[in-house]
């Protein structure tokens, strides 16, 4: 039996869901500390430094090189495919299938295994991110405790959403970016009304870690200025390379799971064979062993040759690709920054050569490649555009960084179409449109569930007649039906608010067909969900009358708010009785 909460805006209600997002960002802002020490003590059982990792050929023979990230892979490979399947891979595409599939609901474990599972991946060499572990950890935070204290599912998707801002804001020192990333990516129906939950959830979450670790940067920002508003075209231009560059990136990514299906490779030694690559690479290119955070300083310090860059780029591509494809707990934020400040650099750096004394240096594209290619990878620019920002609190990087960002942005959407997290959810079977299951979507016909009990008025009908009926009637549009009952248009409250002033003298002198909305959007019974939802989200309406195809005879009215109640309800049947459509 769940706790009854009421939505209406009372204090005591407010302030206990306020502490609940305290709660989860205590929580995930203890357990990010608690991470980052836990991949230094895995990093140092593999390694000589763990905060050395480029020096790595120095003290280790090469063969140990070689067979460091073999090992981990034997060992992380059948422990993930035993305990904790869904600990594999980046962690934010099983987020966003919980949110829309499960009802925010994550199983309480893993928080523990996706800990454990991308220390070792990470400690051993992988080629992976800790981010996208982190938000797995914090949405799991926050789906236990609304679990715990048995929340509607609602508040479950909310505080899922605040642990992964949370997770995200204790990374890098960014509240901003944490609050945004879980509601342009985690939470995709996002309600304006939430952002008090996962703001303050955020922030308490940043001031765990700033109290841990400190506040400084996790990265050597340079100092950023814009030289000349001509560098605009310049930082077009990288975001478009950025854009083809993710493009690669997601492409690569599920290459290597497809080449692994038709090896028919058992899920349980994937890692080790993605390990020999990385061993065989780390020998010569130590840059592409771990999250990768050394090479990002180099590249934003200018201490990286343009060769050294463009040869580490597409080994750290490869590389990445190879360990996320394979399964490896791991994610896929920090090699985009990794992989956008490489680009970012050889990209300035060979602008230097040939714009000399009109761009800035090469860190400085740096810095604005590592938005590009999380732009582009996870098309959530915004979220990109406030990490890279709360990095630097330098307004000059504003104008640069959205010209570059949103270029790749548009660059992916032109070529590709899909995110790096949606692409794992399509080869899954999931295609989503706003966080909702296409597959659920066209199961469901819009005939089986419009509303055939409706209010019409006639298209001769008098003003005075209609505004009458409007005052008795809670329906805010009215379909207009002719003699034989055929849709000839729709009237709407804002129809009518030019004539309420002169209402005494055109009562009895306006009809309906003189004011009504002639061009209207209708459905059939035969369309389904997926349509409907489209029309929806494109034309901001509420209402759409369903007609019949041959007289246009009006049959029913599908509202906004039914689909998506019938759409809920269908999603929790499905997983009561584990049907899948």
């Amino acid at each position: 039996m769940k706790l009854t909460w009421s939505y209406s805006p009372k204090r005591g209600n407010l302030i206990a869901l306020l502490i609940i997002a305290v709660l989860i960002g205590l929580i995930t802002g203890t357990l990010a500390v608690a991470f980052r020490y836990l991949l230094l003590y895995t990093t140092a059982l593999f390694w000589p430094d763990p905060h050395a990792l480029l020096d790595v050929n120095s003290s280790y023979p090469w063969y140990l090189v070689l067979l460091v990230p073999v090992i981990g892979g034997l060992i992380v490979g059948p422990l993930v495919t035993r305990i904790s399947p869904e600990a594999r891979g980046a962690g934010v595409p099983e987020v966003i299938e919980a949110v829309v599939h499960r009802e925010g609901e994550i199983r309480h474990r893993t928080a523990l295994f996706k800990s454990l599972f991308t220390a070792l991946s990470i400690g051993c060499g992988a080629s992976v991110g800790r981010e996208g572990p982190v938000v797995h950890i914090g949405s799991s935070v926050g789906s236990s405790v609304a679990q715990l204290l048995r929340l509607p599912a609602e508040w479950t998707r909310v505080f899922l959403a605040c642990g992964a801002a949370a997770g995200i804001a204790a990374t890098f020192n960014a509240p901003m970016a944490g609050m945004l990333f879980a509601a342009e990516i985690i939470l995709v129906d996002f309600q304006v009304s939430y952002l008090s939950h996962i703001a303050i959830s955020s922030v308490t979450a940043t001031v765990i870690s700033h109290h841990f670790l400190g506040s400084l940067p996790t990265f050597d920002v340079p100092s950023y200025q814009l030289v000349s508003y001509l560098e605009l075209p310049l930082y077009a231009l990288l975001g478009w390379c950025a854009g083809m560059l993710s493009i690669a990136f997601i492409r690569s990514v599920s290459a290597v799971d497809d080449l692994f299906n038709l090896a028919a490779v058992p899920l349980s030694l994937r890692p080790a064979v993605a390990g020999l690559l990385i061993g065989a690479i780390a020998i010569f290119y130590p840059h592409i062993l771990g999250v990768g955070y050394e090479s990002i300083n180099l590249a934003l310090t200018s201490q990286m040759a343009l060769a050294l860059m463009l040869s580490v780029l597409a080994l750290k591509l490869l590389a990445t690709a190879s360990c996320v494809g394979a399964g490896f707990s791991g994610g896929i934020f920090a090699p985009s920054l990794v992989l956008g400040a490489l680009l970012g650099g050889s990209f300035g750096t060979i602008a230097g050569f040939l714009f000399p004394g009109h761009v800035d240096t090469s860190a400085a594209y740096s810095l604005i490649g590592m938005g590009a290619v999380v732009a582009g990878t996870t098309l959530a620019p915004i979220t990109a555009i406030f990490t890279i920002f709360e990095l630097t609190y330098n307004f000059d990087i504003i104008l640069p960084l959205m010209t570059c960002c949103i270029t790749s942005l548009v660059t992916v959407q032109k070529y590709y179409g899909y995110s790096i997290y949606e692409t794992k959810l399509l080869r899954k079977g999931l295609r989503m449109i706003r966080g909702h299951d296409v597959n659920l979507l066209r199961s469901m016909q819009v005939g089986d569930f419009m509303e055939t009990r409706f209010e019409t008025i006639r298209h001769d009908m008098l003003l005075g007649a209609v505004l009458k009926k409007a005052e008795d009637s809670h329906y805010p549009h009215f379909p207009v039906v002719d003699e034989k009952d055929r849709l000839v248009g729709i009237l709407s409250m804002s129809d009518l608010r030019g004539f309420l002033a002169e209402i005494g003298e055109l009562s009895e002198l306006v009809v309906v067909s003189e004011i009504m909305t002639t061009r209207v959007i209708i459905m059939r019974p035969e369309d389904n969900f997926e349509k409907a939802f489209e029309i929806f989200e494109g034309k901001q309406i509420s209402t759409l009358p369903v007609v019949s195809e041959g007289d246009q005879k009006l049959l029913g009215i599908l509202k906004k708010s039914d689909l998506l109640l019938t759409y809920n309800q269908k999603i929790l049947k499905m997983n009561v009785t584990g049907d899948r459509v």
